[in-house]
């Protein structure tokens, strides 16, 4: 009986020591710096999403804000900016990116999830960047944001999960482990 309760003992003790071992070396893997430049697939281009819209079924010279047209128009480069494509190797990557910070979900200071996107602005001027631009951040407990021009890191793990938001469609998902200012 006294070698069954010593066994159960190490084995919680080896059991314990292999978890915390596990969450420190998960904790302190290096994450991978990206650049915005690396969530868009090779040979993609801006130009490869304008070129898919037939623009001589609209009258560009006479179109105006309010003209029904000009929203069938919008609505449909909308349309491809929130369907451009993304790089798929990037599931599961522990990364940080450098952006802006575009709240979503607060209360008072504290940001439960926003868009992380490259330049100041983006995703308040139309259109949004393509979705290959902007990541879905979801922080962990909440984030205390500075001010709104001054760009963060963000550091966790990617996926690739779409999200809609009326600010934007963002092709990525970022589970955020640490969120520090930009130096």
């Amino acid at each position: 009986m006294k070698s069954t309760v010593l066994n159960i003992r190490i084995w919680v003790t080896l059991s314990a020591c292999l978890l915390v071992s596990l969450a420190f070396n998960a904790q302190a893997r290096e994450a991978t710096e990206l650049q915005w430049e690396d969530l868009m697939p090779a040979g993609f281009t801006y130009k490869s999403l304008r070129d898919q819209i037939d623009y001589s079924q609209y009258d560009l010279s006479s179109l105006s804000d309010d003209d029904p047209e000009a929203q069938r128009l919008y609505s449909d480069m909308t349309q491809l900016l929130a369907n451009a494509p993304v790089v798929d190797a990037l599931t599961g990557a522990h990364i940080k990116l450098a952006g802006f910070v575009v709240p979503l979900e607060m209360d008072g200071d504290a940001v439960y999830s926003f868009l992380l996107v490259p330049y100041y602005g983006a995703c308040i001027h139309t259109p949004p960047p393509p979705s290959n631009q902007i990541v879905f951040v979801q922080t962990q407990g909440g984030y205390e944001m500075g001010p709104a021009d001054e760009p963060v890191y963000v550091s966790g793990t990617l996926m690739v999960e779409a999200q809609q938001s009326e600010l934007g469609s963002s092709g990525y998902t970022l589970y955020a482990g640490n969120i520090e200012p930009y130096l």
